[in-house]
C-alpha cells in the first residue's frame, strides 16, 4: 500500500464476493462484482477520512485455477486485439476509399477484400457520416 493507492484482495465465498482492505479491520461483500468494486470505491473515502484524497484501489483475485497474471496476460491480450481493430478498421476505410475514387463499385470493392457490398456502403456511409461532422 502506498500513499495514493490501496491493496484490496477479492475472493469468493459462496455466491458472495469478499473483499478485503489491506490496513482496514473488516472486509465487504456483494453479490457480483460489479457491485463490490462500485462498494470498494465508495467505501474508501470514508475508511481514509484522514486523507485529502481517497487512495485508488488495486485489486488482487484470488480464484481456483486462475493465477493473476492469468487474469493480467489476457488483459494485455486485449489491449493488443483492440489495437489490431483499430489498426484494421482505419486502413480498411482507406482501402475502401481509394478503390471508390479509383471507380471500382462497391460489390467489386467487396469481392477484392473479401467483404460483402453492404458492408462496404455501410463503411463508405459511415466515413460520409464522419466527414460531414469534422467538417
Amino acid at each position: 500500500m502506498t500513499a495514493d493507492r490501496v491493496d484490496v484482495h477479492v475472493t469468493m465465498a459462496g455466491n458472495l464476493w469478499l473483499a478485503q482492505v489491506d490496513g482496514v479491520a473488516g472486509g465487504m461483500s456483494a453479490r457480483t462484482l460489479r457491485e463490490l468494486h462500485a462498494d470498494v470505491a465508495e467505501g474508501l473515502p470514508f475508511l481514509f477520512g484522514d486523507r485529502e484524497r481517497p487512495p485508488s484501489p488495486i485489486f488482487h483475485y484470488t480464484l481456483p485455477g486462475l493465477s493473476e497474471q492469468d487474469l493480467d496476460d489476457f488483459a494485455a491480450l486485449q489491449r493488443q486485439a483492440a489495437a489490431i481493430a483499430e489498426d484494421y478498421t482505419r486502413t480498411l476505410k482507406k482501402r475502401v476509399k481509394h478503390m471508390h475514387e479509383l471507380g471500382l463499385s462497391d460489390s467489386d470493392i467487396g469481392e477484392l477484400l473479401g467483404l460483402t457490398k453492404q458492408r462496404i456502403q455501410q463503411i463508405r456511409t459511415n466515413a460520409n457520416d464522419e466527414a460531414r461532422q469534422s467538417g
